[in-house]
C-alpha cells in the first residue's frame, strides 16, 4: 500500500477511533514465545510498541502494523492493516490530519520507538542516513552531531 494511500485510510479515522485505537494498545498485550508483551509500553527512549513489523524486500524489519478490521463492526469501516506510527502520531496531535505533502517521521533509529514528527519527504528521507551512520551521535573530535535535523534532531540508543 502507498504512503499516501495509507495517510488516507489514517486520516479518515476521527478522535474518539484515535483514541479507542490507542485505548486498545496500551491496554492489550501480545504473547510471543509464551512470554505476554504490551502491545505499547513506555521505555526510557519514549513509548515503543512491540508489534510485528512490516518486512522490507531484504528481510529486515520496518514498522509496526495493526489490523484495524479489529474494529470495523463498530464504525463500519472496513480498514485493514495499517502502520501503528501514523496512527499514534495523529493521536498525540489532537487527529491533526497527516498533510499529503509531508510524512511522518520516525526520530528514533530503532523504528518501534513512537518519537515521530511530520516533515517534508526529503528530510524524512535522509533521516535514514543519519540512523544508519549514526550522525545524530557527536563524536569526541566534533563540536556537534553532524545530523541535519536541527530542530527535532535525530536519536539513537546510544547517545
Amino acid at each position: 500500500m502507498a504512503a499516501f494511500e495509507r495517510a488516507s485510510i489514517v486520516n479518515s479515522l476521527s478522535l474518539q477511533e484515535l483514541e479507542e485505537i490507542i485505548f486498545f494498545l496500551k491496554n492489550n498485550s501480545i504473547k510471543r514465545h509464551g512470554l505476554a508483551y504490551p502491545y505499547v509500553e513506555l521505555t526510557s527512549q519514549g513509548w515503543r510498541c512491540n508489534l510485528r513489523p512490516t518486512r522490507q524486500s531484504n528481510g529486515k524489519p520496518k514498522y509496526p502494523q495493526i489490523d484495524l478490521n479489529r474494529f470495523s463492526s463498530s464504525w463500519n469501516k472496513k480498514l485493514g492493516k495499517q502502520l501503528v506510527h501514523l496512527i499514534w502520531w495523529r493521536a498525540i496531535n489532537q487527529g491533526l490530519a497527516i498533510r499529503p505533502d509531508m510524512a511522518i517521521s520516525h526520530r528514533h533509529e530503532d523504528p518501534s520507538i513512537l518519537c515521530l514528527v511530520q516533515e517534508s519527504k526529503e528530510m524524512n528521507e535522509s533521516r535514514k542516513y543519519c540512523h544508519k551512520f549514526r550522525w545524530y551521535k557527536r563524536l569526541a573530535e566534533e563540536n556537534q552531531p553532524r545530523c541535519p535535523h536541527w530542530e527535532n534532531p535525530c536519536l539513537g540508543n546510544d547517545e
